[in-house]
């Protein structure tokens, strides 16, 4: 979203000492994450207005043209898509070094054998509008050269705001929240405009009411219509034209940019419709497979779940998103209905979506405007109109759907109070702020603050309308207004007295971690991310019937309009489009499944649709021109199960995938439990997909593998960093005193010794018969120093007197 520097000014006076670059950083700070600031007129940098001198075709291409173009000092010869240029118009001209609207650099270059020396460029190019369909005609004359900033006499700064900072701020939305918000960071008045715009209140006349019934007001809780007449639809003012193309918006006519005005300034979406097209005003669910042709030229299907806005014969809106083309303003519209309305966000974002139809509108009441916001925007959209239509009149009374309603509750808003105990803000905050500053920010937000009659050091606090819906509930939320504006920098910071606490170990997303590092470095295996869609045209070359997926209700291309159910379908395109680069390779993806469960188990608590059962999988293919590729994937798997310390088996199967070569196919039994298959692909299968290899696949079901190894991963041991002393020993025992009963009492004698090994036994003419001798080799080594032989003999000392002891041992002398 944009602000527009010189609308803030007309709103609140910000002190001259203040940067538009100083304000974007306290826009920061205090409201609102402000990506740029940029002057409209860097935004236009090398784009001129040029004059056609010559418009011929391009003799190597049918769909492109040469145009010959007067920038003043010098003509251009520039190629050209587009057929609705004319010699003698003007036009803009980004010569090479220009930037556009999405970042791309014009350069010159050469287009089918042509030189081109810069671009002529349509309206979505330059930011003014979203026509892509032609090139930018501008009426106005004035000589060729001209800056295009000059030309428009753009000469605003322009703020660019992160849409995210805005996700839970509804206020923020229009210029007038901005303002407020300006207010109260820099201490300065706002100005007598913004006093004009939230006093505008509409004059109700002797008229009769609009003829407007809701029958949806679970999804409409306001709906304001009223009628306009005399009015003459034209060109809107420069003055108008300006403001909104600073903003990124193309001007159409004088009604619309008033709608787009108010929406920009206020926040609330406005839609006009031409009166003399309307017969009465229904607010309804639509009807299954109703159609409508939107303002944009598509005709959409609608649903149950979608709302419309409706007269008695057909819908002529699609609610909250995008007006009829039937009833749209035109120049033959001399009465005109305004509408304000407020609809339930969550029904506007799935209408969005289900319609692939994102809009300025939308997008506002997707995020819970305030439904006292529709009073304002009309009155404001009401003076305006009679601002530029001069003989313009209310041709009804205002017509109010809600009325008759005790608004707090109908409307379902938390205005509070909310008990705020200061004592309790001093220690969230870590800094004592006054009681007098506290009331004082927030009062100046809007907030409501009265003294507790039982506590001195307690506030309680009521929201404003425009900040209750779904932003401030909690004493906390009310703790984050007055830090924020207070000024976090201004906070002293301290470190929590809190007990850290690691995060618990995730087994299973270590397990995958390791699975993935035993495949890649192990078994010379390549990772892939495919996306979790596949087509009904795949699928039927894989001879799979698609009944059972599940159906994407706006699929982002004919490529991906299923949910897949296996990894095969995704790895076999990963095949197809690596064959050409290696004669052998193996790729591997471990990644959710989607099954269809239907019936309850799909289904929530209250009875609604959950998303679908999904099932993580390991997905490997190995494709090769020769050589046995079953044998190979076999391999890699007893590879990849034997790391993990559990055996595996491969088994003949009676079940088959439709795809499968039933020659090259085995169950994957692991630890005794079927976890999965391998599988050649049919030879018939490869050739209808592309595919000129030998291709083997296969598939495990990973909860499986993690259930039989309880998440537990081997770990190697790493090696001692201090050296071990060796050292051999042979002792002389009786005959009946068996080997492992001395390794033991030697073993455990002390932490120091670390390895006994037995390397010989001798029994001979130089022992008694009844004697043995029995030689070790014994490592002692410490985890914490290096060990002294000093030390080490001492020990040794004392593991010979314990021998001696319990076993009558005594050290070979020969």
């Amino acid at each position: 979203m944009y602000l527009s520097y010189n609308w803030l000014k007309e709103l609140v006076k910000i002190p001259k000492d203040i940067s538009p670059e100083q304000l974007g950083e306290k826009l920061t700070l205090h409201t609102v994450e402000i990506e740029g600031v940029e002057k409209q007129t860097e935004k236009f940098s090398n784009i001129l207005v040029g004059k056609i001198k010559e418009v011929k075709s391009h003799p190597n291409a049918d769909k492109l043209q040469l145009v010959e173009v007067d920038i003043g000092k010098q003509e251009l010869n520039i190629v050209c898509g587009a057929f609705n240029i004319r010699k003698d118009q003007l036009v803009p001209v980004a010569l090479p070094g220009a930037i556009l609207e999405n970042g791309s650099k014009i350069e010159e270059t050469e287009v089918r054998g042509k030189k081109s020396q810069g671009m002529l460029c349509a309206e979505d190019e330059l930011g003014l509008g979203d026509d892509h369909s032609e090139i930018m005609i501008l009426n106005k004359k004035v000589k060729q050269g001209q800056s295009l900033a000059e030309y428009f006499d753009f000469d605003d700064i322009l703020f660019e705001v992160d849409n995210k900072s805005l996700t839970n701020r509804p206020d923020l939305m229009g210029h007038l929240g901005i303002a407020r918000e300006v207010a109260v960071f820099l201490d300065c008045k706002k100005s007598s405009s913004f006093g004009h715009i939230m006093t505008t209140k509409i004059q109700r006349p002797n008229k009769e009411k609009l003829d407007i019934k809701n029958e949806a007001s679970d999804l409409c809780p306001r709906y304001i219509g009223l009628q306009v007449d005399n009015i003459k639809v034209e060109e809107s003012p420069a003055w108008l034209q300006k403001r909104l193309a600073a903003v990124g918006l193309r001007p159409i006519n004088n009604i619309v940019d008033i709608i787009n005005y108010v929406m920009v300034e206020t926040g609330q979406p406005m839609h006009a419709f031409d009166s003399a097209l309307v017969d009465g005003i229904r607010i309804r669910r639509a009807k299954q497979g109703e159609k409508i042709i939107t303002l944009d030229g598509d005709e959409r299907e609608l649903s149950l779940e979608n709302l419309v806005i409706a007269d008695k014969q057909k819908p002529i809106a699609v609610a909250g998103v995008m007006g009829g083309q039937e009833t749209e303003v035109n120049e033959q519209t001399t009465s005109i209905i305004l509408e304000a309305a407020n609809f339930n966000p969550i029904n506007i974002r799935k209408t969005s979506q289900r319609l692939n139809l994102r809009t300025d509108s939308s997008s506002r009441f997707e995020k819970s405007l305030d439904p006292y916001l529709t009073e304002l925007a009309i009155a404001r959209c009401l003076d305006l109109v009679k601002q530029v239509c001069s003989n313009a009149e209310s041709g009804s009374a205002l017509t109010d759907t809600a009325t008759d309603k005790d608004k707090r509750s109908y409307f379902n808003l938390n205005l509070g109070p909310i008990d705020l105990d200061l004592d309790w803000v001093a220690k969230k905050i870590g800094s004592d702020i006054t009681q007098g500053k506290i009331i004082d920010l927030l009062d100046k937000l809007g907030f409501k603050t009265e003294q507790d009659n039982k506590n001195n050091q307690v506030l309680k606090i009521n929201i404003p309308t425009w900040r209750a819906t779904k932003d401030i509930s909690i004493k906390e939320d009310i703790v984050e207004e007055i830090s924020r504006i207070y000024g976090y920098n201004n906070l002293t910071p301290k470190m929590p007295k809190v007990e850290m606490v690691p995060p618990s170990i995730n087994k299973e997303r270590n397990l995958e971690r390791h699975i993935k590092e035993l495949l890649a470095y192990g078994c010379a295996m390549t990772e892939t991310y495919n996306y979790s869609f596949i087509n009904e045209e795949k699928l039927e070359k894989l001879n799979i019937d698609h009944s059972g997926y599940i159906k994407l209700l706006n699929p982002i291309s004919k490529q991906h309009t299923l949910l897949r159910k296996n990894l095969t379908t995704n790895l076999l395109d990963n095949v197809k489009q690596n064959q050409a680069n290696y004669d052998h390779f193996q790729i591997f993806e471990l990644g959710n499944v989607y099954l269809n469960f239907s019936g309850e188990t799909n289904k929530d608590d209250r009875g609604e649709e959950k998303l679908p059962f999904q099932e993580k999988r390991l997905g490997l293919i190995e494709a090769s021109s020769t050589g046995n590729v079953f044998s190979g994937l076999k391999g890699r798997l007893e590879y990849l199960f034997l790391a993990l310390d559990l055996s595996i088996k491969f088994e003949p199967s009676d079940f088959l995938n439709k795809w499968s070569d039933s020659s090259l196919f085995a169950k994957v039994i692991v630890n005794n439990k079927d976890v999965g298959f391998v599988s050649g692909v049919r030879e018939e299968v490869l050739k209808s997909l592309g595919i000129k290899k030998k291709v083997v696949t296969g598939e495990i079901i990973f909860r499986e593998i993690f259930n039989l190894t309880s998440g537990k991963i081997k770990v190697a041991k790493s090696l001692n960093k201090y050296p071990c002393v060796q050292r051999d020993l042979a002792f002389v025992v009786n005959v009946k005193i068996l080997y492992n009963s001395l390794k033991q009492e030697i073993d455990n004698f002390s932490n120091l010794i670390r390895e006994v090994t037995l390397f010989d036994v001798y029994q001979g003419e130089k022992l008694d018969k009844k004697e043995k001798s029995l030689a070790f080799h014994i490592v002692y080594r410490s985890d914490e120093r290096t060990l002294k032989a000093k030390e080490v003999d001492e020990l040794q000392q004392k593991l010979f007197e314990r021998l001696k002891e319990k076993f009558e041992a005594r050290i070979r002398d020969f």
